[in-house]
């Protein structure tokens, strides 16, 4: 294996993704202005996923093969191999501009930043169009220590916490020690809350290099996995309700509060509509959250309204 220095990992996890895999590993290989490594983290596929790695003959893709763990255990898994002094995370079926990559670094190197964040489009690419970019409401093109980051980003309702908008130091991941919470979903949330309380330097782009594609066939909308989808918000609004109790991360503890009730609505909406097992949902909500700690992040009438009828819905259940 080459012992030269390398710019970039990035960690791309994939289960049953060969349809759109090997596009992206071609766009990748393709930038040669800087160094970098592709980790491909199969996560027992299915499909014709394998057979696609085999295809590619080039030093910089390393393939990890692991019994099916969940997407973010097969993030972990790239993680704990890379030797990038920056790492992107990126999903399999998406696409980016021809630039991004070098784009990402340059400007990480040159702002000498913790965490860049760049903007994306939803769905389709639209040069020169803002109308449908990620997110519209951030500390642009300056740095920001993550606390402050934090507290702007909760008082607008706009938290961009999509891994592959980000490319971040990997001595940053280190120092840290960050690997994401295993579950279902929602731990990119977490992933990019514990970056923020690290209290690093943040770098946010108004510039869009990202195109996600909303994937209607994907194991998200599959109505198998709307219960662990909610249980997942549990875990999510648990942990930042942990973390604002936590006295060194003080000036942000309203601000995660907050959060924590915003994220309760989400829940909410995914318990009312989409859950078959409410009793045990609910169960495990009244097992890991208390009411007490969502009343500390009322901000609004409109908040308070909507725990209310959280409340009211429990309780008569």
């Amino acid at each position: 294996m080459s012992t030269a220095k390398i710019d970039v990992s990035i960690v791309i996890p994939v289960y049953n993704g060969g349809d759109t895999l090997g596009p992206m590993i071609e766009k990748i290989l393709r930038e040669k202005r800087i160094n970098l490594e592709i980790i491909i983290v199969n996560d027992g596929s299915t499909d014709n996923t394998a057979e696609i790695l085999q295809t590619f003959n080039d030093p910089r893709l390393i393939v990890v093969h692991q019994t099916n763990q969940g997407v973010y255990a097969a993030r972990n898994a790239g993680i704990a191999v890379r030797r990038g002094d920056w790492l992107i995370l990126l999903d399999a079926d998406d696409d980016f501009t021809d630039d991004m990559i070098v784009d990402r670094f340059r400007q990480a190197n040159l702002h000498d930043v913790d965490v860049y964040i760049a903007n994306g489009w939803r769905n389709e690419q639209r040069e020169g169009d803002f109308s449908n970019t990620i997110h519209h409401h951030q500390p642009y093109n300056k740095t920001i220590k993550g606390f402050s980051w934090i507290n702007h980003v909760v008082g607008v309702r706009e938290w961009p916490h999509y891994l592959w908008l980000q490319i971040v130091r990997s001595e940053y991941i280190n120092q840290l020690q960050l690997t994401f919470q295993l579950g279902s979903s929602h731990k990119d949330i977490l992933w990019t809350t514990e970056l923020a309380l690290g209290n690093g330097r943040f770098y946010i782009s108004d510039k869009p290099d990202y195109v996600y594609c909303d994937n209607h066939n994907s194991i998200t909308h599959s109505k198998k996995y709307f219960d662990s989808r909610t249980l997942s918000y549990i875990g999510v609004i648990s942990q930042l309700i942990r973390w604002a109790n936590e006295s060194r991360y003080h000036e942000v503890k309203r601000a995660l509060l907050i959060h924590s009730l915003e994220e309760a609505r989400h829940f909410f909406g995914m318990y009312r509509k989409k859950t078959k097992d409410k009793p045990y949902a609910r169960a495990q909500f009244f097992q890991h959250i208390r009411f007490v700690d969502l009343l500390k992040g009322v901000n609004s009438g409109r908040k308070m309204w909507f725990l209310l009828r959280l409340y009211m819905a429990f309780v008569r259940s």
